[in-house]
């Protein structure tokens, strides 16, 4: 089948997934304002996908399978065919050719990554334009399976890490992708010496003066001028702690202030503070404090 009559599904668009899919999925990120990554998670019965190219590139990461699960696939030309493994991951980049069947209902994440925001983060970490991502058939891998696991958890969890979490989630997701499942084979750059004293300070005055916003790692790299990756490596080494550990930190510490001040509810404590629910905010505290805020009130 020629491209030209193939299906182009952009995997962000339920109307187009469904013109392939047997059903919709269970749980989505659309909504959630992650950048450039896109999550469905879904459970399909005996099927087949008639042959399509993805408008993103695409990760499929296998759950839950049922024994004795066989499929066949193609991609990009290569066919496929064995049993399906819980763990087992699947690339198939931008606009490249894909078909698959199987025999069992079974559980699996799709990944959907924006080609040029991916290609955006290649360019800044390994300063390269010519990115190119190789397909892979079914491929155990052991950290994507659980970045997989920790973005659909965060999902389920109504955003408990926040929007720094997910950042972190992805930032981690596009450099192993960029590692080990490109053409041209990149090796990490070496970031030693942490932020300067003067970035380190301009870095924390603006946590400590936006805490009530759902930061993004990129925000907090604009501030001192440099790579959100580069900016989060340099950040663990100058304090030791991740930028999404430290923020969640100062939140905790400024909510034990209010709290002993008794002038605002625990609920508005939270929104104050940039917790996105009441129940963020005390799962949090209990982690940090060991106690909840109610009982840290009652015991001041």
């Amino acid at each position: 089948m020629s491209k030209a009559n193939t299906l182009a599904v952009d995997f962000t668009k339920a109307k187009d997934v469904l013109q392939i899919l047997p059903n919709g999925s269970l749980l989505t990120s659309r909504g959630a304002q992650w950048d450039g990554i896109y999550l469905e998670y879904y459970r399909h019965p005996p099927y087949e996908i008639p042959e399509n190219f993805p408008k993103q590139h695409l990760i499929l990461i296998n759950t839950r399978i049922p024994p004795s699960t066989h499929y066949e696939q193609a991609l990009d030309g290569r066919i496929s065919s064995d049993e399906l493994r819980q763990g087992e991951v699947i690339v198939i980049p931008a606009n490249i050719l894909h078909w698959a069947r199987w025999d069992a209902e079974h559980d699996y994440i799709t990944l959907s990554l924006d080609p040029t925001i991916f290609n955006r983060y290649a360019a800044q970490l390994f300063e390269v334009d010519d990115t190119e991502l190789v397909p892979h058939l079914a491929t155990s891998d052991p950290l994507i399976y659980g970045l997989g696991l920790a973005l659909k958890t965060e999902l389920e969890l109504d955003g408990l890490g926040g929007r720094l979490y997910t950042d972190s989630l992805t930032s981690t997701l596009f450099t192993h992708l960029l590692r080990h499942y490109c053409a041209r084979k990149n090796s990490i750059p070496t970031y030693t010496g942490g932020l300067s004293k003067s970035q380190l300070r301009q870095a924390i005055e603006y946590i400590h003066n936006h805490l009530e916003q759902d930061l993004t790692l990129a925000e907090l790299a604009a501030v001192v001028r440099m790579s959100p990756n580069y900016f989060a490596s340099l950040f663990k080494q100058s304090i030791g702690l991740t930028p999404h550990q430290y923020v969640i930190g100062c939140r905790v510490e400024a909510a034990k202030h209010l709290l002993r001040q008794r002038e605002l509810t625990i609920a508005e404590i939270a929104f104050r503070l940039g917790f996105a629910h009441q129940s963020h905010f005390n799962h949090h505290f209990k982690r940090l404090v060991g106690v909840t805020p109610k009982r840290f009130l009652t015991s001041q």
